[in-house]
């Protein structure tokens, strides 16, 4: 059997945590997919990161935060940019599935703080390529997926979390993206317009338009849905999470989730209704650890 190796592909970020009179409270490495392969590594599993940033502050304190869980770097380029920045308003009330602020301006000065770079690395070492990848990726931009191509043994885990990240694509590029992908998450918010870009009308089409491994779309407080096939047939199951009254700040809910059902998916290989049950109350305990402090990363 071989080794598992989790990777990620893409700019690194520093998540700017404000509150609502804009006084920086935290800084800390942000981005879903470096969310995701940090809750990965500090489950004690083998992390990669591919990835560019700034020579700057920003870029040492995102890279600290991948070593603080010992996360490989070493094929983390450096360029003559600034560090990508995400900043994060929390609101001074109650917080809901879609209250709290995230932009890609500066709310001090008004500067654009996100900008992504072509300066990524394109292929993995020799170390790798004898390993059973599972890739990480929240974002459909052409280098990533020279990236996939470059890679064999692979397992393809994208997250489709937010229109802004495939509104720009074609629906010829996105069907070609999305065809590498084996497990996909899939928030509620994005569904409608993915499906209206690829000119599919319900969930389960979309799972057999691709026909994926596993196939997830959580709506938050709500329910998530599982889709997968068992014994030959597309089976859905829609799952409630437990309601948490006492978060703190929810930026780094789903990523957390996303991670759990990734390592899950890693190990078990083989995906049923046993499966399903297992891994979504690991992943929903995971979710309650991760709200009730501030932070996309506990």
């Amino acid at each position: 059997m071989k080794d598992i190796v989790f990777i990620s592909h893409g700019d690194l970020i520093l998540d700017k945590i404000y509150d609502y009179k804009l006084n920086l409270i935290k800084q800390d490495g942000g981005g879903c997919n470096w969310n995701t392969l940090y809750n990965i590594a500090s489950k004690g599993e083998t992390c990669y990161a591919f990835a560019t940033c700034g020579d700057d502050e920003e870029g040492r304190l995102a890279l600290e935060s991948l070593h603080k869980v010992n996360i490989n770097t070493n094929f983390v380029q450096f360029e003559n940019k600034r560090t990508n920045v995400m900043n994060i308003i929390i609101p001074d009330e109650k917080l809901e599935d879609n209250s709290i602020k995230h932009t890609w301006t500066c709310p001090i000065t008004g500067i654009r703080t996100i900008n992504f770079s072509d300066n990524l690395p394109k292929t993995i070492p020799e170390e790798l390529k004898d390993k059973d990848l599972y890739v990480i990726l929240d974002k459909f931009r052409p280098i990533n997926l020279e990236f996939i191509n470059n890679i064999e043994n692979k397992k393809v885990c994208l997250d489709i979390g937010s229109v802004r990240y495939f509104e720009e694509f074609s629906k010829e590029h996105l069907q070609n993206f999305i065809s590498k992908a084996n497990f996909v998450l899939l928030n509620n918010d994005a569904a409608p317009f993915l499906f209206e870009k690829l000119e599919v009308t319900n969930l389960e089409e979309f799972y057999n338009q691709f026909n994926f491994d596993l196939l997830v779309k959580t709506s938050g407080k709500k329910s998530t849905t599982f889709v997968f096939k068992e014994n030959g047939k597309t089976v859905s199951i829609e799952k409630v999470p437990e309601i948490i009254d006492d978060v703190t700040d929810n930026t780094g809910a789903g990523d957390a989730f996303f991670a759990e059902l990734i390592t899950q998916y890693a190990h078990k290989k083989v995906i049923n209704t046993e499966f399903v049950d297992s891994a979504f109350k690991i992943a929903n305990e995971a979710t309650k650890r991760v709200v009730q402090h501030l932070g996309s990363r506990k």
